[in-house]
């Protein structure tokens, strides 16, 4: 359900994905099309899916060529999707790059640089590259 909902707002078919679930997120038709004016493709990859619960993080490229990094989980039921916890985790500005590298996570607790290197874990969670009092290394903490 969730790979079709995106295959169908990057084929434009709105109405489809609208009905897919796309309703859900906004009170009418109109402003849901709206809310896609600058987007030009979205990129999605499924991490996981647990019973109704489908983990997913996705690259949105924007009309500027900036793309917008997402995860989160959607939930499907009776073959649509019924609510979603997306948060934006990360951006990269035309031609940039992004602020962690799509598709590698960071571990919690691993080691890592330079410090105030910014990431995210598989669950979406920020996190930087920082040393603590006590330990003498950078590693990967929670922001």
């Amino acid at each position: 359900m969730v790979r079709a909902y995106y295959d169908a707002i990057n084929a434009h078919h709105y109405r489809t994905a609208w009905n897919l679930g796309g309703k859900r997120f906004s009170p009418t038709y109109g402003s849901f099309v709206a809310a896609f004016a600058g987007t030009a493709h979205d990129r999605l990859q499924i991490l996981r899916v647990s019973g109704p619960t489908v983990a997913v993080r996705l690259e949105a490229t924007q009309t500027s060529g900036a793309v917008k990094l997402y995860s989160g989980t959607y939930q499907v039921s009776g073959g649509v999707i019924t609510g979603a916890r997306m948060r934006q985790v990360g951006v990269s500005p035309p031609g940039g790059t992004p602020s962690h590298s799509a598709g590698v996570f960071v571990h919690p607790g691993a080691f890592c640089s330079p410090v105030g290197a910014t990431g995210v874990t598989d669950r979406g969670t920020p996190m930087v590259c920082s040393v603590k009092t006590g330990d003498p290394y950078a590693r990967w903490r929670q922001r």
